[in-house]
Order: C-alpha cells, then sequence, then structure tokens
C-alpha cells in the first residue's frame, strides 16, 4: 500500500506538469519583449493550433498589428512555423516605432490657471519625441476628466480630442482641448426619514459645505452610511434642481433598518458535531446608534451565550464602546468548566486595515480539569491588535492576523498572575485562477508560577480541524499520571496546504500541520493527508483525510468533514 506522504509528494509533483502539458501545445512566440508577447497572446488565446496553420500571412499580419500597434509599431512583420504537432513558432518582427511630433494640450475655464491640472498635464508621457503609447493618451484623458469631476468642474467638457497617427512618416499628433467652465461647489446636506441623529449622519461625510464638489465624495459617504447597519435603504444624490450661486446642495434619503433581527444558524465539522445558533439582533436601540446583540451557541461539547452592547464614539464607523457579558459551559475530554466574563472595552481603527482593542475584563470560573479542581477569579486587563486585508486582488497574498496581550495580578483583585500572550495568523496567496497556496500559524503563550496558576479556559490544547490534522479535537496537551489531558500553559501550531481547482468550483489539495501544546519542551508532532474542497455558491465544504504520523498505533487516520468553514 502506498504511503499517504507519498500520495501527497505525488500530487505536488504531478499538478505543476499538468499544467505545462495543457499550455505546451500553444504557439511559442520570439522576438518581442514581455510586455508586447503578453499583448499579442491575449489576442491568439482564441485560435486553436489547427487555425494558425491555417491562416494566411495577410490575416496573420492583421491579427499581429493589432496587438501591436496600441504600442507605437505599426509595420510588425511575422512568421509562423509548425515544428511538430505540438509546437507552433511565431517570429515577430516589430519595424519602426511611431515617435510623438506634436502635443497640442489646451486647458481653458476656470481650470486653466489650476496648478494641480497643470502637473498632471507635464506628468504625461506624451511629449514630442517619445514613443507613441495609446493607453497614455486614454490615461491623460481620464485624468483630466476625473480631476475634473473632483474638483466640481461639472460642466467640463472635451472640446477636441484626436489622436492622429501617420504610419507612413512613423509620427503622431496629440490634440486635447479641454474646457472646464465654471468650478461648482457643496451646498447645504439635508436628511429625510432617519431615526438617528441627523448630527451623527453628518459627521460621517467627508466634506462641508463650500468644498469643490466631488461626485466621488458622494460615493463615498453612502458608502459609510451604509457601514453603520442602521438602514435598510440609502440614496445619496446631488440636487441639480436646487443648484443655486454654483452651490450644489444634496439630498440623503434613508429607510430605517428592521429595529430587531433574529437569525438562525448552523453547520457541522467533525471536531464538535452538529452546532446550533440563535442571534438577536438590534443594530439601532436608540437614536444615538447605540446597538445591542445576544448570541446563543450550542453543540455536544460546548454551549455558550453572549451578550453585547455598543457605544459609538463621534467617529461611528472607527471607534466605540462596548459592554459584552458571556457565559461557557465546556464538557469535552477530561475538561468540565462553566465560566463567566464581563468585559469592557474601547475600540478604535489604526488605518484602513488594523484595528486595536484595550479592554478589561473579568474571568469567574469553576472548573475541573482532569484531576486538578479550582474556582478561578481574575481581573485581566489587555490590548488586541488586529488585520484584516481588504485588498482582495488576484495574485496577491492576503492577510489575517490577531494578536493580543493580557495580564493579571494578585495584587489586584485576581487570584493569580498571569501574563497570557496569544496570536494567530493566516495567509492565503492566489497563485493563478486555478492555484492557491494557503498559510496559517496559532500561538499561545501564558506565563505564570505554576500550571494550577491558570484557569482551565485559558490553558491550550491542540489537535483537529484548524489546528492539526490526523489528531482528535483538542487532544494534544501534557498529561497527568493517570493519563488525563492537563492543558498546557504554551502551544504552537502552523499548517501549510496546496490547493488545485481540478473543475468548476471543486479543488484538490495537500497539507501538511506541525505543531504542539506543551509544558516545558516543545515536541512537535505532524499531521499530513488531502482534500477535496467544493467552493459552492452557498456553503463551502470541505473534506479533509488526515493521517496522524504521531498518533497512536490504530488511531493514525481522521475524516474532517467541514461545512461553512475553510483553512
Amino acid at each position: 500500500m502506498v504511503k499517504l506522504t507519498q500520495w501527497i509528494a505525488l500530487l505536488f509533483a504531478t499538478l505543476p506538469l499538468s499544467v505545462y502539458s495543457a499550455t505546451s501545445s500553444k504557439i511559442t512566440i520570439s522576438g518581442l519583449p514581455e510586455s508586447l508577447e503578453t499583448n499579442l497572446t491575449y489576442h491568439l488565446d482564441s485560435l486553436d493550433s489547427e487555425s494558425m496553420t491555417r491562416m494566411g500571412n495577410v490575416k496573420l499580419t492583421k491579427i499581429v498589428s493589432e496587438a501591436l500597434n496600441p504600442f507605437g509599431y505599426y509595420h510588425p512583420a511575422a512568421e509562423l512555423t509548425r515544428v511538430d504537432d505540438k509546437e507552433i513558432k511565431l517570429q515577430v518582427s516589430l519595424g519602426p516605432v511611431t515617435i510623438i511630433k506634436e502635443q497640442d494640450i489646451v486647458i481653458s475655464g476656470e481650470a486653466a490657471n489650476d496648478s494641480e491640472l497643470s502637473k498632471i498635464v507635464e506628468q504625461s508621457k506624451l511629449n514630442p519625441g517619445r514613443v507613441l503609447h495609446h493607453q497614455e493618451y486614454d490615461n491623460l484623458k481620464s485624468k483630466i476628466q476625473s480631476f475634473a469631476l473632483s474638483r466640481g468642474y461639472l460642466d467640463g467638457q472635451f472640446t477636441e480630442a484626436r489622436l492622429e497617427v501617420i504610419p507612413s512618416s512613423n509620427e503622431a499628433n496629440i490634440r486635447i482641448h479641454f474646457n472646464s467652465g465654471d468650478q461648482y461647489y457643496f451646498g447645504d446636506t439635508r436628511i429625510s426619514n432617519s431615526q438617528i441623529e441627523a448630527e451623527r449622519l453628518i459627521g460621517l461625510k467627508d466634506f462641508e459645505r463650500g468644498d469643490p464638489f466631488d461626485v466621488v465624495k458622494l460615493s463615498e459617504y453612502q458608502v459609510s452610511l451604509s457601514e453603520t447597519g442602521w438602514f435598510s435603504a440609502i440614496d445619496v444624490h446631488p440636487d441639480y434642481v436646487a443648484t443655486a450661486d454654483l452651490e450644489v446642495p444634496v439630498e440623503v434619503n434613508v429607510a430605517p433598518r428592521s429595529k430587531n433581527v433574529v437569525e438562525v444558524g448552523g453547520g457541522y465539522s467533525s471536531d464538535v458535531g452538529i452546532r446550533g445558533s440563535l442571534n438577536w439582533i438590534q443594530p439601532w436601540y436608540n437614536s444615538r446608534g447605540h446597538s445591542f446583540q445576544s448570541a446563543v451557541s450550542v453543540s455536544v461539547p460546548e454551549q455558550s451565550l453572549l451578550l453585547g452592547y455598543k457605544i459609538p464614539t463621534r467617529d461611528i464607523l472607527n471607534d466605540y464602546y462596548g459592554i459584552k457579558f458571556e457565559t461557557k459551559h465546556v464538557d469535552y475530554l477530561n475538561t468540565l468548566s462553566l465560566s463567566s466574563d464581563l468585559t469592557f472595552e474601547k475600540h478604535w481603527r489604526l488605518d484602513n486595515d488594523w484595528q486595536s482593542t484595550v479592554f478589561v475584563k473579568f474571568l469567574y470560573e469553576d472548573y475541573q480539569q482532569a484531576t486538578d479542581e479550582g474556582l478561578s477569579k481574575l481581573l485581566i486587563p489587555g490590548i488586541s491588535f488586529s488585520y484584516i486585508d481588504k485588498h482582495q486582488q488576484q495574485k496577491q497574498v492576503q492577510h489575517k492576523h490577531i494578536y493580543s496581550m493580557e495580564y493579571s495580578d494578585s495584587h489586584l483583585i485576581s487570584d493569580t498572575q498571569i501574563l497570557r500572550l496569544t496570536g494567530e495568523s493566516a495567509l492565503s496567496w492566489k497563485i493563478t485562477d486555478s492555484q492557491r497556496l494557503n498559510f496559517r500559524v496559532n500561538m499561545g503563550a501564558n506565563i505564570s508560577d505554576s500550571l494550577s496558576d491558570i484557569p482551565s479556559s485559558l490553558r491550550f490544547f491542540a489537535g483537529g480541524d484548524g489546528s492539526l490534522r490526523g489528531y482528535d479535537y483538542e487532544s494534544i496537551s501534557p498529561v497527568n499520571e493517570d493519563g488525563e489531558l492537563k492543558g498546557a500553559p504554551y502551544m504552537l501550531t502552523t499548517g501549510v496546504e496546496y490547493q488545485h481547482r481540478i473543475f468548476d468550483a471543486f479543488w484538490i489539495g495537500g497539507f501538511v500541520d506541525v505543531g504542539d501544546a506543551f509544558e516545558s519542551r516543545f515536541e512537535p508532532k505532524v499531521g499530513t493527508g488531502l482534500s477535496v474542497i467544493w467552493d459552492s455558491g452557498y456553503v463551502p465544504i470541505k473534506l479533509d483525510v488526515a493521517h496522524g504520523l504521531d498518533a497512536d498505533e490504530g488511531d493514525q487516520w481522521k475524516i474532517y468533514l467541514s461545512l461553512g468553514a475553510q483553512f
């Protein structure tokens, strides 16, 4: 029987080969720099090899010209050669390049003396003597028009915009005449039908009366209103009819969201089995925009109740005060715990992606961990930092990071002194549309005089989906003399997974997880296996078949099925 690790090695070795074999019969282009070759490839992608070999020289030259003209090459030559059944070579000669001879760019109207607009024109790559790039011409027109709208030149228009190319002399002339007209400004902002104080909504906009009118800022204002969660419908629009003395009033019409929202959820994972949740949310509790949330979550090993109240500051979207109360019951393996914690927190945004929270938590816990029993009372101040990458672009690493530091002191209400550090990072790299690489790491440390001083809910365990696949859920930790799990003061786990799309929404992957929950010495356990993922349009489904290389004999194989969960 072939070992699972050999299957994984085979998977990683054959996937790149399959990509190569699918593309090796495509045409090979020579004689062009990379950017031009890429553009020509796009033009040829719709043709198969048979069509290429049958194509006449006139049609081939036309296709090559269409791909290279935008870069200033109007006299390319192309020669097609079939090497064998799997390879076709296309040799391209660029010919002379087209040079800009004249630049005739005129800005009139109130924007004629705007130094920022003059800088945009000066920084364009359309000066006489430069190589003609059609994209630069289009970019300059777009930048002029965008700038005019951002500065309130609502009547601006191009009175002339021509790109004159003279192939016989390999020259081009640029003619752009733009009349900005008068500059408009923001007028009053009027809000209708809002259940929230108008002053709070006014504070969300990034413009004042008298600022240059900007349609982009109106869109951003509408997005900010939507992010509050207070409204079911929002319409922000300029009232051009009421425009007077070049001031454009802004009309804001909103429809309040339901004051009570009930959500029912559920899912399944091999770790905790069936789980269900019931949330009752009040997106707005009063006219100041306070909100309330209660959530019940139930699974076989764990049940919890969460109550939360949020108080936004003047910076509604970025800063708020919060009060949370959570009670949790855990009965799993050698853990029996009933805990309650009350948390007061202040949250603020550091920049577009990083957020921070300062909090004070009071934890009361009655627990039994193996033979260790205790009743713990801790006052825990702390700070946390979180990062979520909002730039979800292809071929870019996407990040998620959460790090926190907490501290309790026996001289300040608490039963014991503990410094607690936790961190979690997840990165997903979309290599191509059919390949992605995922990486995660989880770490934690409780620094105290003794493990017995740490309540059960703060101790660390490893194992299971999202931690160490190939091992039972939270089954890895130091054990006592009877072989019962004690929990650990330290934990470190990491995992890497390569996934490849096989067709449509189905992916297959190979993974390796490494980690341990330990007391004094890190002894890594390793799990490895294969994944099958279905990215359905509703609930993502993931099946992992894992082999714990350091698991007990007869307990090395684990299957994890998760609904609504990903790596």
